[in-house]
């Protein structure tokens, strides 16, 4: 029993080549405005990416990789990790919270309370805008599938 191969069309073989870096200037720049008009065509160039990547990791690891990989399953590295970040948080948030609320009861004019509540809604505004198009783009992520 013989798969049928079907032949590349003329869109995957244009984002081949754009992937491989074979098209010239004047091809690139024609087919990146279809790539900014078409999903369907930025999954495939992705797909085609993660296929390079791929390829490229089947080297042998390096040293350097087996000792991350080997602190990576030590129960002190990652307990001590988890603490860690779990202390910072803790910390954070006790200190952010007990600086609101001591700028609150002061006798602070109102003008620069309100700068600082401006201050700290923006600072949260960003990094929530940020993990949001993170995680967006997550499906995009060519590296995503890839472990060196």
């Amino acid at each position: 029993m013989s798969a049928s191969v079907q032949e590349p069309s003329r869109d995957e073989l244009l984002a081949m080549a754009y992937v491989d870096g074979e098209l010239d200037l004047a091809a690139r720049k024609a087919f990146e405005i279809q790539l900014a008009q078409r999903e369907d065509l930025r999954r495939e160039v992705v797909q085609l990416q993660k296929l390079g990547l791929l390829a490229r990791s089947m080297a042998a690891a390096e040293p350097i990789d087996h000792e991350w990989k080997r602190l990576a399953r030590d129960p002190l590295q990652r307990t001590s990790t988890v603490v860690g970040f779990v202390a910072l948080a803790v910390g954070a948030t006790g200190l952010a919270g007990w600086g609101g609320w001591m700028v609150w009861q002061s006798e602070m004019p109102m003008v620069p309370k309100t700068l600082l509540a401006a201050l700290c809604a923006g600072g949260l505004i960003l990094f929530l805008v940020t993990l949001r198009g993170r995680l967006r783009t997550l499906p995009f992520d060519p590296y995503t599938e890839i472990e060196r």
